[in-house]
């Protein structure tokens, strides 16, 4: 599988931006954490306070029922009584009892007509433990804290009186507290307030973060196109120069090694050697041209261009390079329209991506070629099968002159670049070591081809 090549030296600006990014994370996690752990404690010890109130008063009605079903001093305990003086204390909202049949048995209010009902009550989850709930009767929600009581029942056996207490909930009776519920409220509000404060300042400081990560990069691409065009202006000041100097001499020396070439038959040492001396001059005139038009690209001439005939085209120039070391050809070519491009440039980009792809497979593979439209752009792709790129060169791919082959002056690369930004374009290439290599070309698609 081949993944997509890291940036270039971005990788130090990236680590450097996650550095920041991480810690700003994980402050805003912390605070959120701090902040709900701290309103939900608060949460806690209200409950916790408003639970033992209730259960104290659920305990005092137990207590008064059993000292009722006794008798005191031969008189009968009025419950009512006591629920009615306990109502008129602090804050509480009403008192109840509700029996085994679903009836209230006794209630005390604060303010009659609260809302409060039985079968509101008796729906709350079955509980022998104070157990505590909001429930909203009316406009004003209450905290109410219930548990199921176990009287004991007075039997006769034997001429004794005995007590014996019912172990089924459905026999035992409700006894249910209302307390105000606003401070309760209140926290709960106020931890809803915490957290929304401490989500939004966790979300701005990874916002920061991210910008700043966002920034450090684009910094750190320009910083490095920079870089490069500094490295391409002191190489185009030399190459102006060397050019001139070198391509004097390579002239005469051309000509006179045609001149003493064609003093000998076709065949002879002597007229292979002259015609030996003609190519290695005309291949110093490439690099010299080549390297002039790295560092002064001219303006591309543009002109509608058949893309499927333009890659059929340098496809036949390297149909025998493939052939010779068993390379298949695949292209996946889609129906477009002419495209805007110069077709001089565009070819001898496609030649340079063909001959490394060849020469990236000594013993055979695959040679893809694919293009298509994407939106407003145009998409030419070459890849390959071969040994890859080892990710350590893949930061210095395009530089002038860096080459991983034996052979070659490794400026095709370079020009390739340079070339497709000339049209506006960018160069992508994906590789892995031993899966292969692909070299995207992203083309924007100009005039009435948009």
């Amino acid at each position: 599988m081949i993944n997509q090549a890291p940036l270039s030296t971005s990788i130090f600006w990236r680590r450097r931006g996650l550095i920041l990014l991480v810690p700003a994370v994980l402050t805003a996690a912390i605070l959120i954490w701090l902040a709900v752990e701290g309103r939900a404690r608060e949460q806690r010890t209200i409950a916790r306070i408003l639970t033992t109130q209730g259960e104290t008063l659920i305990r005092s009605v137990e207590a008064a029922r059993r000292m009722g079903m006794r008798g005191q001093d031969g008189r009968q305990f009025r419950l009512r009584f006591l629920m009615d003086e306990m109502i008129r204390q602090g804050d509480l909202r009403f008192l109840g009892l509700i029996d085994a049949a679903g009836r209230f048995e006794a209630l005390s209010e604060a303010e009659p007509g609260s809302g409060v009902t039985a079968e509101a009550l008796s729906a709350l989850p079955a509980s022998t433990e104070p157990a505590w709930a909001i429930i909203r009767p009316g406009d004003d929600p209450l905290f109410v804290v219930y548990r199921y009581s176990r009287p004991p029942r007075r039997t006769m056996h034997g001429g004794m009186m005995h007590e014996t207490v019912p172990n089924s909930i459905d026999e035992r009776t409700l006894i249910a507290v209302g307390l105000d519920a606003s401070l309760y409220l209140r926290a709960v509000r106020k931890d809803v307030l915490t957290l929304a404060m401490a989500g939004g300042l966790g979300l701005a400081l990874a916002f920061a973060g991210a910008v700043t990560l966002f920034w450090r990069r684009k910094v750190a691409g320009l910083e490095r196109e920079v870089a490069r065009q500094e490295r391409l202006a002191a190489l185009g000041t030399l190459a102006a120069g060397v050019a001139h100097e070198i391509r004097n001499p390579l002239s005469s020396i051309k000509g006179f090694a045609t001149y003493f070439g064609a003093k000998f038959e076709a065949g002879t040492q002597d007229r292979e050697l002259a015609e030996v001396m003609i190519g290695e001059v005309d291949r110093l005139n490439r690099v010299v041209t080549e390297l002039l038009e790295l560092t002064h690209p001219a303006q591309p001439r543009l002109a509608p261009t058949d893309v499927s005939d333009l890659v059929r085209h340098a496809l036949r120039l390297v149909e025998d390079d493939c052939q010779g070391k068993g390379i298949a050809v695949q292209t996946r070519i889609a129906k477009l329209e002419k495209q805007t491009l110069d077709p001089d440039r565009m070819l001898q980009v496609l030649l340079n991506l063909f001959l490394n792809a060849i020469q990236a497979m000594p013993h055979g593979g695959v040679l893809t070629v694919s293009a298509q439209r994407v939106k407003d752009r145009l998409e030419l792709r070459v890849s390959d099968t071969g040994h890859g790129i080892p990710a350590q060169d893949l930061d210095r791919i395009f530089d002038p002159y860096f080459t991983t082959k034996n052979q070659g002056t490794g400026l095709g690369l370079a020009t390739v670049r340079t070339m497709v930004e000339a049209h506006g374009g960018q160069v992508r290439i994906a590789s892995e070591p031993g899966q292969g290599t692909q070299v995207t070309l992203d083309l924007p698609v100009k005039g009435e081809n948009r």
